[in-house]
């Protein structure tokens, strides 16, 4: 369901600290359209979810075509129901897509590729990051073990939405894995003016400066080294490019941009999407650095300044690198815990999803990125 963004790390007002953070909400959203103006009605596809399929213990197995695809249609019609649909055994190299469109009601459908191990593999909410299509899609080549893969959709969380969906399965076999590809990511931290952000907005951006977070402007240079380490280290061993505009122009090559400026009152920044398998290269996001004075319990030193301007850059590159939150308060993709929280380490781990993605499955996030960057 989205409106305005993708993803935000989301902050406490500073009058909330002792309280859970405040969600941005999503206000005035439209209901979502129809597929794409001319979906099918799904009266020639068989309905294959049941009443107790909501878990991949309970999924319903699916049997492929002659041409290893299948449609099918299900219902979400009630609040909290989940269909699990076990695809049957892939391996890496194989090719997964996986079309969702909504048939009837006001459905705002969600899709998720899980491993038996109810490992997430791959989520989608909307197909278009601007919110114009709201029915999900997932293309992607398995890059893990042999396994039964499955695939679950659910409505947008916090939503009540229901209705009816197709899913338009397809599997091609061993069309190969693609190699990993290093990631360039540049740190702006010299301002400008009519900055675009696809699917965030439009800034104004004064040049970076340790006065944005209440430290003296003399500590500004040794403030962006530690922030552009920090990120450096929450993906250890990666193939993982760190430049920043203070040292290097622009990059030539295809590379994600995290800018550093202005103010938001909900979050402490947003990304651009949450872009699974990291299909664009060259996206960004940006970190709102004046909102981090007054956020916490205490004022930080500088190293906890550091840390959380790193933690919060890193991750949104993890959304713009294809990671979803997680509620664990030790890992950097966590939106459960305290502003607090933020102010020292967290690292990529194996972590329970949050509730806003799905409400069950874990994300193995050094596993996934691993896939893509390689060591």
């Amino acid at each position: 369901m989205t409106c305005l963004s993708s993803d935000r790390r989301r902050r406490a007002r500073l009058l909330m600290a002792l309280a859970a953070p405040l969600l941005a909400l999503c206000l005035g959203c439209p209901l979502p359209a129809p597929s794409d103006g001319s979906p099918s009605d799904g009266n020639d596809a068989p309905r294959l979810d049941t009443s107790n399929n909501s878990s991949i213990a309970d999924a319903t197995a699916l049997t492929l075509g002659t041409n290893n695809e299948l449609r099918f249609t299900g219902v979400i019609d009630r609040a909290g129901d989940i269909d699990v649909y076990a695809i049957g055994t892939l391996s890496a190299g194989d090719r997964l897509t996986v079309d969702v469109q909504r048939l009837e009601g006001n459905l705002d459908p969600v899709a998720a590729i899980f491993d038996s191990r109810e490992y997430l593999v791959a989520f989608n909410d909307d197909r278009e990051p601007d919110g114009s299509n709201l029915n999900p899609l997932i293309d992607i080549v398995i890059r893990g073990e042999t396994d039964v893969y499955y695939v679950a959709i659910i409505a947008y969380p916090g939503t009540r939405t229901f209705g009816q969906y197709q899913v338009i399965l397809k599997v091609e076999f061993e069309v190969g894995v693609p190699a990993p590809v290093t990631q360039i990511v540049y740190l702006h931290w010299a301002g400008g003016s009519n900055i675009r952000i696809p699917n965030v907005g439009t800034f104004n951006l004064r040049p970076f400066s340790a006065t944005d977070v209440g430290f003296p402007a003399a500590q500004t240079k040794a403030l962006k080294q530690r922030v552009a380490q920090i990120v450096k280290e929450r993906f250890p061993d990666l193939r993982l490019t760190v430049l920043n505009s203070d040292d290097h122009p622009v990059p030539a090559e295809p590379h994600t941009t995290i800018y550093f400026g202005g103010n938001d009152e909900y979050a402490f920044a947003i990304s651009e999407q949450i872009d699974t398998f990291n299909q664009d290269p060259s996206d960004a996001a940006i970190v709102f650095t004046e909102g981090f004075q007054g956020a916490f319990r205490s004022t930080p030193n500088f190293e906890e300044m550091a840390q959380a301007l790193g933690n919060t850059a890193a991750h949104e590159l993890g959304h713009l690198l294809g990671l979803v939150h997680t509620a664990d308060c030790e890992d950097l993709m966590d939106t459960s815990c305290f502003n607090d929280r933020i102010l020292s380490p967290q690292e990529l781990s194996t972590a329970p999803l949050d509730n806003s993605v799905f409400p069950f499955g874990y994300q193995a996030a050094l596993e996934i990125v691993s896939w893509l960057l390689g060591y």
